[in-house]
C-alpha cells in the first residue's frame, strides 16, 4: 500500500508528456546546481562571515558529513530502483540507474539549513537553504530521479544531521577550528591572496549584515 502511494505521489509531481520548458529549466538548475551554489554559499560565510562563528560553520559541515553516512548506511538497508528504472513516469536528466532512497541532494541542502539554524552558524542564511531544500525536492521527483518518500526520509535523516552538529559545536571549536584556520592563513599567504577580499579573523569586521542573514 505505501509503495502504490508513493508511486501515486510521483505520478502526481512528475512532468508531462510535454512539460514547459521553463518550469524543466528551473528544475534542473534546482536538481543539479543548488548544491554547488550551497557550497559556495559556506565558503563564503567562511571568508567572509563572523570570525568567531567558523567554529560553528566546521560543526555544521560535519552535521551535513554524518546525514549523507547515515544515507549510505540506509542504501545498503534497502535498495529501490529509481522511477525510470522501472518505466514509471518521465525521466528528463541522464541519471545512472542506481538506488534512488533515500536522495543525497535533498540530504545535503536540507541538512544544512538545519544545522546552520541548529548549530547557529548562519540562521537567516539556514531558513533560505530549508526553503532551497524545498525546491530540490520537487525538482528531483518531477525529473524522474527519485520518488517522494526518498525525500521524506532525506528530510529525517537531515534533521538528524542538524541535531549531530549541534553535539559537534565543542569539538569543532575546540580541536577543529585551530589547525583548520592555520592552514586556511597559511593558504592566503602562500598565495598572497588580497587582505582586502580575503579578510583575516584580526582584521574581519565581526557584522557583516549580507552573509550573516
Amino acid at each position: 500500500m505505501l509503495i502504490a502511494l508513493n508511486r501515486r505521489m510521483f505520478l502526481a509531481l512528475n512532468a508531462s508528456a510535454h512539460p514547459y520548458a521553463a518550469l524543466v529549466l528551473l528544475a534542473k538548475f534546482a536538481a543539479v546546481w543548488a548544491v554547488y551554489v550551497a557550497m559556495t554559499l559556506v565558503a563564503g560565510l567562511w571568508i567572509w562571515g563572523r570570525p568567531h562563528l567558523r567554529g560553528r560553520l566546521l560543526a555544521t559541515v560535519g552535521g551535513v558529513s554524518l546525514a549523507l553516512g547515515i544515507n549510505q548506511i540506509l542504501g545498503m538497508l534497502w535498495y529501490e530502483k529509481r522511477p525510470f528504472a522501472i518505466g514509471l513516469g518521465h525521466v528528463l536528466i541522464p541519471h545512472a540507474a542506481d538506488n534512488s532512497f533515500p536522495s543525497d541532494h535533498a540530504t545535503f541542502i536540507w541538512s544544512l539549513g538545519f544545522s546552520l539554524i541548529l548549530a547557529v552558524a548562519a540562521d537567516g542564511w539556514g531558513v533560505v537553504v530549508l526553503l532551497t531544500g524545498l525546491l530540490v525536492a520537487w525538482a528531483r521527483i518531477y525529473l524522474g530521479v527519485h520518488y517522494p518518500i526518498d525525500m521524506a526520509t532525506s528530510l529525517l535523516v537531515s534533521v538528524v544531521g542538524g541535531a549531530l552538529s549541534v553535539a559537534l559545536v565543542p569539538v569543532a571549536e575546540r580541536f577543529v577550528l585551530p589547525p583548520v584556520e592555520a592552514l586556511y592563513l597559511r593558504m592566503l599567504t602562500l598565495f598572497h591572496l588580497p587582505t582586502r577580499l580575503f579578510p583575516r579573523a584580526s582584521d574581519a569586521r565581526d557584522t557583516l549584515p549580507f552573509w550573516h542573514a
